[in-house]
């Protein structure tokens, strides 16, 4: 005779097995339906060529050979996109972002630092995460601008200030994903010892933003179908 076990039992039977599913039975690890969304990830070399065969962007095949990888993380997962910026010393620090066989280039950084910050948001709340972003640039006259890519087309927006500022930013900016918002932080005393610079040229880390002098000088919101930057006091 089979024996039946108690219904208390069957209940945390079942729980178990639907844990088990939804955590894939990894003991925490991503499951492997994430990784199987996001795209290959890129060489930079891969991405350099890609780069060169596209006929809109203003690339040259020395740049190629001078990309590096700067993609944070959380955009990465989020978005399945890779940044590479250009650190070749005599030209235009630029930006791309690259996936799936495409590639644009975000903000500029002729006489600047190009891309110093990026985070993943849905900006237009449409379902599809884009990437924010500061970049710096300027020759004679530095300034800093606030950008944001929509990835269901590849086009890039400018962020107004509301009020509207009158005059350039002429420091360089760190953006961080707050409470559901993204705050804006002039990164104060940077310096310009080799060092400093370097840390900008190519991308900050995390240790370099901790190490670092942040005022927040904004919060950027999405109010009547645009995104404003927000001064705080």
């Amino acid at each position: 005779m089979r024996m039946r076990l108690p219904i208390e039992v069957q209940i945390m039977a079942l729980c178990l097995v639907v844990s088990c599913i939804a955590t894939s039975c990894d003991s925490g690890e991503p499951s492997s339906k994430v990784s199987e969304e996001l795209p290959h990830k890129l060489t930079s070399e891969q991405a350099g060529a890609l780069i060169l065969a596209n006929k809109n962007l203003s690339a040259f095949s020395e740049m190629a050979s001078h990309l590096i990888d700067i993609t944070p993380s959380d955009i990465w997962e989020q978005t399945g996109h890779q940044l590479f910026k250009n650190i070749e010393s005599t030209s235009s620090w630029d930006t791309f972002a690259v996936s799936d066989g495409s590639a644009v280039q975000i903000g500029m950084g002729f006489g600047g630092f190009g891309v110093t910050s990026a985070v993943p948001y849905d900006v237009n709340k449409d379902g599809t995460v884009d990437i924010v972003y500061a970049y710096s640039f300027g020759s004679g006259l530095h300034r800093s601008v606030i950008a944001w890519l929509d990835l269901q087309n590849s086009t890039e927006h400018i962020i107004s200030s509301k009020p509207a500022q009158t005059d350039f930013r002429q420091y360089d900016l760190i953006l961080k994903t707050e409470d559901k918002q993204i705050g804006v932080y002039r990164i104060k005393d940077m310096g310009t010892s080799k060092t400093s610079l370097d840390v900008l040229r190519t991308y900050p880390s995390k240790t370099d933003i901790e190490n670092m002098t942040l005022v927040k000088e904004g919060e950027l919101v999405w109010e009547n179908g645009e995104f404003f930057n927000i001064p705080v006091d």
